[in-house]
């Protein structure tokens, strides 16, 4: 369905828009493209260009097997280790902030392996159902955006490493994420630039990857043929609410009214939140990716250095490094010893290229909830204000089945997924 693009402010600002989404990352597009093909006059705004914050330059990973909250059981010991370590995969920066001090109390509570267990298998479902969308859009007509589903190995160094890897695979294999074990062999006679020493991988065969800016340049296109109108350079600095519904977005282009909201803008959705009189629990998780030109002897797959925290992911002229976990503010920052660490750490066990393809790393902020879950549906305070936000380290794995969960709660159908865990009223007061 084709709808008319406004041309100028007054175009914009002139009449009531059916659906405003606040944010044109990789979840914010999904959540566009849905809504569009069920009929609906979508607009979306950004404060930047679409794609470029944390849905830029992550991994490109697309796995149900890692489709984990980010409370994990024993995370809050690794934290506290990993702390003195400047080279450690996972830290969080302290401080003596009530803000903080609350999202980190909640972070460890949700770390209990109860609460674990009730949230993991809803958001490996969320994953497996949106790598099946992503490979449906793959298959049609358009932008090529590197989807591949070769699979993932998960390489292992250690006993103590074998024996993890394989309790989250067996556990994945419970909700019918399949696996193989690989023996050192296998895995050097399948992956040849593995050439360090390590005793075996857990492989995944129905993981996948794709590039993850070209991915939501997909969704975009998608949208735009569907008629989204798409904004850029748009912030949203203030708003309108009355009796409970946000009556007007006060942006940069002027005020904007919609009959509904969907605020989707990642890590920044904290501060819009504010504006729209909603306290969201939300912390930025730094993570770093540096990409080579391909070499002479290139993956087929994706691969996880599991017991180094280093992610691998091979693309058709590049192959790209990711890494760290790191509980900062808003700080973009890059801290070249932590990606040092990362190159170091994959040239241990990978026939890498001497030099990278670009000199500079890639910095992102993922949004990270203090429960470690995504939240997805109505906000607790607000009759027309939808949430699709905190999906930390999952938004490309997850946009499109968050986009479906969150189309059908506005239309009052019944969900595909349960959308219990992800009620914003848990977290979002």
């Amino acid at each position: 369905m084709q709808h008319p693009t406004p041309q100028n402010a007054t175009e914009l600002t002139s009449s009531p828009h059916d659906t405003v989404v606040i944010g044109a990352g990789v979840v914010g597009m999904a959540c566009a493209l849905e809504l569009a093909r069920r009929g609906r006059r979508v607009l979306v705004l950004d404060r930047s260009r679409v794609g470029s914050g944390a849905s830029y330059g992550n991994a490109g990973w697309l796995t149900p097997s890692l489709a984990f909250p980010l409370a994990q059981p024993g995370y809050a010991v690794k934290a506290t280790r990993w702390m003195l370590d400047p080279e450690s995969p996972f830290y969080i920066r302290p401080s003596l902030s009530p803000s903080f001090l609350r999202w980190l109390g909640v972070f460890l509570w949700s770390s209990r392996r109860s609460t674990f267990a009730a949230n993991a298998p809803a958001l490996v479902g969320l994953c497996r159902w949106s790598v099946d969308a992503w490979e449906a859009i793959a298959a049609q007509e358009g932008p090529d955006f590197g989807f591949d589903r070769r699979g993932l190995v998960m390489l292992v160094e250690t006993e103590k490493g074998r024996e993890s890897a394989l309790r989250s695979a067996e556990y994945t294999g419970s909700l019918g994420i399949a696996y193989e074990w690989w023996d050192a062999q296998r895995v050097r006679a399948e992956e040849p630039i593995v050439t360090g020493t390590q005793i075996g991988a857990v492989f995944y065969p129905r993981d996948g990857h794709c590039v993850p800016n070209l991915a939501v340049d997909r969704l975009r296109h998608e949208a735009r043929r569907a008629g989204v109108v798409v904004v850029e350079d748009c912030a949203v600095e203030d708003a309108v609410v009355e009796n409970g519904r946000v009556r007007t977005l006060r942006t940069q282009r002027g005020d904007i009214e919609a009959r509904e909201v969907i605020l989707a803008a990642g890590f920044w959705s904290a501060g819009i939140g504010r504006r729209l009189g909603l306290n969201i629990p939300m912390r930025a998780a730094k993570g770093y990716s540096l990409q080579f030109n391909r070499g002479q002897v290139h993956p087929t797959r994706s691969i996880c250095l599991g017991e180094r925290k280093v992610t691998v992911t091979p693309h058709r002229d590049r192959l790209r490094l990711a890494g760290t976990l790191e509980i900062v503010g808003d700080d973009l920052s890059v801290n070249a010893r932590r990606v040092g660490a990362i190159e170091r750490a994959a040239r241990s066990l990978l026939a890498l290229p001497q030099e990278r393809a670009e000199p500079q790393p890639w910095a992102g902020l993922r949004p990270c909830l203090a429960d470690g879950m995504p939240a997805i549906g109505r906000s607790p305070h607000h009759q027309n204000l939808w949430l699709a936000i905190g999906h930390q380290m999952t938004g490309l794995k997850c946009a499109p089945a968050t986009a479906r969960l969150l189309a059908e709660l506005m239309a009052g159908e019944k969900p595909t997924f349960d959308p219990g865990p992800f009620d914003p009223k848990r977290c979002c007061g």
